[in-house]
């Protein structure tokens, strides 16, 4: 049979994203590390004045040191995320970090709240009360989102503290030791309900966010996703010295299917499309639904430029399968612009998408196949300007 009180203690695993999530607003805010640097050093510097004693200057001056070290930390975690999200690896990487500095604070503290009530001064004592409730209100706001962290750091700061209360005696301070008691019990509760409200509402901002840059016909990012992910995309290559590659394409024969079949049809034979791209991309590549029956995909980490013609020929060859969809036969095919992106260029979203584009138009005047855009051409080049490759077929699969 389980106790009531242990309830609290069990805190349900948070989904990767959600956990990634948590550990990012570990690190979000330095103010009130910066608070709490203030504070030690004024009430540790008090004490010194007050009393002269060389534990409390010893402690003063470790527990700034660690908070000005994690400070330093949470400087470099935000310069670590800029050049490499955070992975489910790395978060609870830089998770360790945060808890063994949290961990060596609240022992600091503790230690400072125990030595405190033993020193012969009732200022001493009242002043490290206040500074022991303002922490632990602290680590309930700030330590949360890891909640077994939490109440760790709320035990170590605490303990220490209750047991010098006790051994000082009298009635006050047994009163005081068991209001600390007290609110270790409350605080087992109160970090249960934070933890299960944030990890709701960072639910929702999750979902919310996956609608907007979903296609809801397809379960494809959409135009937003593309414009968010790409960027990233484009920055992992320069940072990799790796290759990207994007095709954009444009079914061919779907706009008379869907108007001689019916939309529903027409969304049926969509989502089949979807389907199959979806098997030809690997796990690093994104596809995407523009809109309509416009596609892209972008291959990333390409070896060669064989790599990128050899998907093209696979798309091709897919898409031209036929499709047997609500009882009907029908057959499409596609046109394919590529742009390729060389390690050794710089390019934006824009100038890429723009180059695809491009090489998707000279494929639509061919009217199928692909092109590959080769060097800058104008805004729309002819077909025999010599800019673009002249368009290709897909290579027989069979």
């Amino acid at each position: 049979m389980k106790l009531p009180l242990i309830r609290p203690l069990r805190f349900d695993r948070p989904a990767d994203a959600i956990y990634i999530e948590l550990v990012d607003a570990l690190f979000s805010v330095i103010p009130p590390l910066v608070i709490l640097v203030i504070c030690l050093g004024a009430v540790g510097g008090a004490i010194i004045v007050k009393t002269g004693d060389l534990p409390i200057l010893a402690l003063s001056i470790a527990v700034l040191l660690v908070l000005i070290g994690r400070i330093l930390m949470v400087l470099r975690y935000r310069r670590a995320i800029a050049a490499h999200p955070l992975t489910l690896t790395s978060a609870r990487q830089w998770e360790k970090h945060f808890a063994i500095g949290s961990l060596i604070t609240a022992a600091l503290v503790g230690a400072m709240g125990a030595r405190s009530f033993m020193l012969p001064h009732t200022s001493v004592r009242l002043l490290m009360i206040g500074v022991l409730f303002a922490f632990g209100a602290g680590t309930l706001t700030r330590i949360v989102y890891r909640p077994q962290l939490a109440l760790l750091n709320l035990l170590i700061v605490a303990i220490p503290s209750i047991v010098a209360c006790l051994i000082v005696g009298g009635p006050v301070y047994w009163c005081l030791a068991f209001i600390m008691v007290v609110f270790l019990f409350g605080a087992l509760e109160t970090v249960h309900h934070l933890y299960a409200t944030i990890v709701s509402q960072l639910v929702l901002k999750l979902r919310f966010a996956g609608l907007a840059r979903s296609d809801p016909l397809t379960g494809l990012s959409n135009r937003l996703g593309l414009q968010e992910d790409l960027d990233r995309l484009i920055a992992a290559a320069c940072r990799d010295g790796t290759n990207l590659a994007i095709h954009s394409l444009d079914l061919n024969n779907f706009k008379a299917a869907n108007d001689h079949f019916g939309h529903p049809v027409g969304d049926a034979l969509l989502q089949e499309v979807a389907r199959r791209l979806a098997r030809l991309k690997r796990e690093s590549d994104l596809l995407v639904r523009l809109g309509g029956d416009e596609f892209v995909l972008v291959q990333t980490n390409v070896d060669a430029r064989e790599q990128a013609l050899a998907l093209v020929n696979r798309i091709i060859s897919e898409i031209s399968a036929t499709y047997l969809i609500n009882g009907h036969l029908i057959t499409l095919g596609t046109s394919v612009g590529i742009a390729l992106m060389p390690s050794d260029q710089h390019l934006t979203a824009d100038e890429l998408l723009s180059r695809a584009d491009q090489a998707l138009y000279q494929a639509k005047r061919a009217g199928s196949g692909y092109v590959v855009y080769a060097v800058p051409p104008q805004l729309v080049p002819p077909p025999d300007d010599g800019e673009m490759e002249p368009p290709q077929k897909a290579a027989n699969s069979n």
